[in-house]
């Protein structure tokens, strides 16, 4: 048996487990993207995981402050990171006040593209504030994105520091 025929067949199979893995992924038979919360102790908890993560970001932003760590550039880019994220936890929050809490707002899907969102009273201002909240993602993402980006810059600064140190 020749090595090309070996590599082949070792191709074949890891390119099958893949692709079935990656079909299971894209086509799953039913995809739950939202969590409802049918009785009031599901919301209450996660609207109080939503506070903790609040009250934690904004105990960094003002630890990093108070120390002055922002003059790095990975401290300052996990504090803006902060920042995202404690605007993202009160959009949540508002978000799952008007639709979970005080039921003023409620989704109804029209077809498998199309969402009505019904707000109480017909009130047009309130349904165009609960679609604005429902796109809590612009802050949620860039707010990973800068916690990334500053853990980065702070490794890649140890790992200078550490070069310069064992010259």
């Amino acid at each position: 048996m020749s090595i090309k025929r070996v590599f082949n067949i070792l191709l074949f199979f890891r390119i099958i487990p893949a692709l079935t893995l990656a079909v299971v992924i894209i086509l799953p038979p039913e995809c739950y993207a939202t969590q409802l919360h049918a009785s009031s102790e599901g919301i209450i908890t996660h609207q109080a995981g939503h506070l903790f993560f609040l009250f934690s970001m904004v105990a960094l932003i003002l630890t990093i402050s108070g120390k002055n760590l922002g003059s790095q550039k990975g401290w300052r880019l996990i504090q803006y990171s902060a920042f995202f994220f404690v605007l993202w936890n009160l959009d949540a929050l508002t978000a799952h006040f008007l639709d979970n809490q005080i039921h003023a707002v409620r989704i109804e899907n029209i077809s498998l593209w199309t969402l009505d969102i019904v707000a109480y009273n017909d009130s047009q201002l309130l349904g165009f504030a609960y679609y604005i909240l429902k796109l809590d993602h612009l802050l949620c993402v860039p707010a990973m994105l800068l916690l990334y980006k500053g853990i980065s810059s702070l490794v890649d600064d140890h790992k200078k520091q550490i070069a310069v140190d064992s010259k």
